[in-house]
């Protein structure tokens, strides 16, 4: 059995990423959104959106995109409760059960967390490296895409269709219906207001139950 799970919002009670750099630099989520909406003509997607004003920031604070800064505060992340006591669970017996975190943050941050060694394989966002210094985007996990990671992980694991995915949000609608589709499992967690705001929305336009 195969076992997904997105981050932000579903392993975490925030629905957006906490990056300790951003909040460094005097933005919170709500001054993050304003930032984001000042950009939003410029970009066609809130993936590139949200990037493009990630990389303004910390450039406007003469901050350094190394891996170090990026993953700061990743060891600190708070979870939802139970999250850790779960994952250590399954390290007791030799279940024979794979986890997978599929995300639209950055991937080297998660990497970074005290669960990623409960973790068969971690996907994100990743940056082209000059050394230490993180230059521009080279691959950005949006929600398409996640089904296409969800392949390969498949692919890793003999072209199995027992998989349980566990999202919260609209970013995770085509990786819920792609798992129902080919008879495996979509769990959407309520974790916050806005999880239960894109429940809703999901609920009236897909068939991912």
């Amino acid at each position: 059995m195969i076992l997904i799970y997105d981050f932000d919002g579903t392993l975490t009670p925030y629905s957006m990423p906490q990056y300790e750099v951003l909040k460094q630099s005097g933005y919170d989520d709500e001054r993050l959104i304003n930032k984001m909406d000042e950009l939003s003509s410029q970009y066609k997607t809130m993936y590139n959106i949200y990037y493009k004003c990630y990389e303004t920031i910390l450039a406007e604070n003469n901050i350094p995109m190394t891996r170090e800064n990026i993953c700061k505060g990743a060891k600190n992340v708070k979870y939802n409760k139970g999250v850790e006591e779960y994952f250590k669970y399954f390290q007791r017996d030799n279940t024979g059960i794979k986890h997978y975190v599929v995300t639209s943050g950055i991937q080297d941050y998660v990497e970074e967390t005290t669960i990623s060694k409960y973790l068969n394989g971690i996907y994100g966002s990743t940056y082209n490296k000059n050394g230490e210094v993180f230059e521009n985007i080279n691959f950005l996990l949006n929600d398409t895409k996640k089904v296409d990671i969800i392949k390969s992980i498949q692919e890793e694991n003999g072209g199995t269709n027992d998989v349980i995915y566990f999202g919260d949000g609209l970013t995770d609608g085509c990786a819920f219906e792609y798992v129902h589709n080919i008879g495996g499992k979509s769990i959407f967690v309520l974790s916050n207001k806005s999880s239960v705001q894109s429940y809703e929305e999901l609920n009236s336009k897909r068939n991912y139950r």
